[in-house]
């Protein structure tokens, strides 16, 4: 954009020779300036009898509209006019300090000589738009592993465009993918299955929002949960249902009933066991704990057996006594 100061006429006090810098032209105001042009001198490139250039350099002026003081004073030097004869210069650049946003502005544009110099009418005004940064509302979120909804809020200057966009497919961006000005952000986050937590980002009008996911419970179920078993003994499977990534283990209440296989696992899995020989009269019990859960053994008592020695004797016909030994298990009446 352009700050113009055009069709005015100046007068420098050393030689009595007309400097003419053209009538000015009164624009609308301008935003964002960051050049002012103008039609220089005509005894730009004129000097007098000494040979001393006429106009030296030339001079701006910047004032906050209607003040009659300069708020700073830059040297525009003498620049080569452009191919249609105008001097354009990117007087922001030359600014000692940066001009305020929001404040109206204006510019006199003077040709500097030996004897002086003479300031032109005020150009037209312009201004400058705050720097777009915006800033977010809040920073970061935390999830249960259910997961959920939330809102980030964006503020930012009127005109101030910024977007919304997602590093994660479990984080999506809902409503306010992309903004200007004052706005916000809502997004989406799945139900996790995971047994870690996780972490994704939201880049939100250059800002990083955070949401971070807690972990899935786990959760077990066993099959069957019952067996029985003849005083033989024997071997049972057990299988364990639960999520990926999900640990656990599987023990026993008595040196009769052993784990096989499965003692520790992860996720989906199963349990072997094998069942010893009950030689006892009594049903017996015992349980395996897998993953949490109870598995009940139920063992059959051992059938009584007898035998007897002698299984035959001869007396006398006076009669007398006798012994016989009955052999069976324990308990057996």
């Amino acid at each position: 954009m352009h700050v113009k100061v055009k069709n005015l006429r100046v007068v420098l006090l050393t030689v009595a020779m007309a400097l003419v810098l053209a009538p000015v032209v009164l624009a609308q105001s301008i935003l964002d300036a960051r050049r002012v042009e103008f039609t220089p001198s005509a005894d730009h490139a004129l000097a007098d009898a000494n040979g001393t250039p006429l106009v030296q350099s030339y001079s701006l002026d910047v004032y906050v509209s209607g003040s009659t003081q300069p708020t700073q004073t830059v040297n525009l030097g003498k620049p080569a006019l452009d191919v249609d004869g105008m001097i354009r210069v990117d007087f922001v650049s030359l600014l000692a300090t940066p001009l305020a946003a929001g404040v109206v502005y204006e510019t006199r544009v003077s040709a500097v000589g030996p004897g002086g110099a003479s300031a032109s009418l005020p150009s037209n005004t312009f201004g400058f738009t705050p720097p777009c940064a915006p800033v977010i509302s809040p920073v970061s979120q935390s999830f249960a592993a259910a997961g959920g909804t939330g809102s980030v809020t964006v503020t930012a200057g009127a005109g101030c465009g910024w977007g919304a966009t997602s590093s994660a497919a479990w984080l999506s961006v809902t409503a306010g993918a992309t903004g200007t000005g004052t706005g916000s952000v809502t997004f989406a986050v799945a139900a996790s299955t995971a047994t870690t937590p996780r972490t994704g980002t939201l880049t939100i009008a250059g800002s990083t929002f955070t949401v971070t996911q807690a972990a899935a419970s786990c959760s077990f179920s066993i099959s069957p949960v019952t067996q029985s078993f003849a005083a033989a003994g024997g071997s049972g499977s057990i299988a364990v249902t639960t999520t990926a990534g999900c640990s656990w283990t599987a023990t026993s209440s008595a040196a009769w009933a052993s784990i096989a296989t499965g003692a520790t696992g992860s996720g989906a899995g199963s349990v072997t066991f094998n069942v010893a020989a009950n030689t006892t009269t009594l049903t017996r019990t015992a349980t395996l704990t897998v993953a949490g859960q109870t598995f009940t053994i139920t063992q059959a008592a051992a059938s009584c057996s007898f035998s007897i020695s002698p299984v035959t004797q001869s007396f006398a016909a006076a009669g007398g006594s006798g012994s016989i030994a009955v052999t069976t298990t324990a308990g057996c009446s």
